[in-house]
């Protein structure tokens, strides 16, 4: 298996905290507008994560935390990312494997460029779901500068 090289992934500028998104749809638009802007995806990101999201949901729950981790392909995304979103009340999505419905306010947008990156960095979320400490301060973060902090200590 390949390596990841996280600080590669995780961006302070990719880290939006008490968004105010009402359903799935306005939480994916305003992230993929942002990171559009950002230049980390091209045009079709949104259509690609909203249709991938569709087809295979990223909902993971563990006793500690439940997240989604929506994401597109390669072909969709510039340069790699780890964008962190909490919204301010859980939204309504689907949990991978079995379609059931669950709901979250946390989000990891992943941005894979190179494909075999997406089951490594599966195992690293179930891995940190495992963990009540991660969990628990991932929660307690409410600065970007904060998070950012904590993600590159629990990554790296």
């Amino acid at each position: 298996m390949t390596d990841i090289d996280y600080n590669e992934m995780i961006h302070s500028d990719t880290i939006f905290l008490n968004l105010h998104a009402e359903n799935r749809n306005a939480l994916f638009n305003t992230i993929a507008s942002r990171l559009r802007s950002l230049k980390y995806v091209n045009d079709s990101y949104l259509s690609a994560l909203e249709k991938r999201e569709d087809e295979f949901p990223t909902g993971l729950i563990s006793k500690y935390l439940t997240i989604a981790l929506p994401h597109a392909d390669p072909i969709n995304v510039n340069k790699p990312f780890l964008a962190i979103a909490k919204n301010y009340k859980t939204i309504d999505m689907r949990q991978m494997g079995n379609n059931e419905k669950i709901a979250t306010k946390y989000f990891f947008f992943l941005g894979i460029t190179n494909p075999s990156y997406q089951v490594i960095l599966l195992k690293k979320f179930v891995e940190l779901l495992r963990d009540k400490n991660f969990c628990d301060n991932f929660k307690r973060q409410k600065s970007c500068d904060e998070m950012y902090e904590f993600l590159k200590r629990s990554f790296l």
